[in-house]
């Protein structure tokens, strides 16, 4: 077990960075720019990983991973953690904007009362019978 343990630290911190990842406040748009980057990186170890397998097995046996496809895997698998972390951050600013949107809108097509009516004229009887009246309750 003791072989494992800077595959376990390099594990631990990219888990640790994909938790700060998705609880930070974002700051600016680069992150989209990072997560291209990421992405591509990904891709060509991926890529290095098909076409020159003993070098990733070498890699893997050097970072504490026996065979080199556990290590693609393990990539692979914080890959998928970076694109929920992104992904649910991505959709919690789309809620909110959505939730100001929603009340704007709201706010937007409020009509006022209509004054003429408020005094209780006969008009109003006409129009069937009057809901704005609470009900009263006893207070035992």
């Amino acid at each position: 077990m003791a072989e494992y343990w800077l595959i376990k630290t390099i594990l631990l911190i990219a888990l640790a960075a994909v938790g700060w990842l998705t609880i930070r406040p974002a700051r600016s748009a680069n992150h989209l720019a990072i997560r291209r980057l990421g992405m591509m990186v990904i891709i060509l170890f991926a890529f290095f990983a098909v076409l020159f397998p003993s070098l990733l097995n070498e890699l893997a046996t050097r970072v504490g991973v026996e065979r080199g496809i556990n290590l693609l895997v393990y990539v692979l698998v914080l890959a998928f953690f970076v694109q929920m972390a992104t992904s649910y951050r991505r959709d919690s600013e789309a809620d909110k904007r959505l939730t100001l949107l929603a009340r704007a809108v709201a706010l937007s097509t409020v009509t006022p009362p209509d004054q003429s009516s408020a005094g209780g004229s006969p008009d109003t009887a006409a129009d069937g019978p009057q809901t704005d009246v609470l009900p009263s309750f006893d207070a035992r």
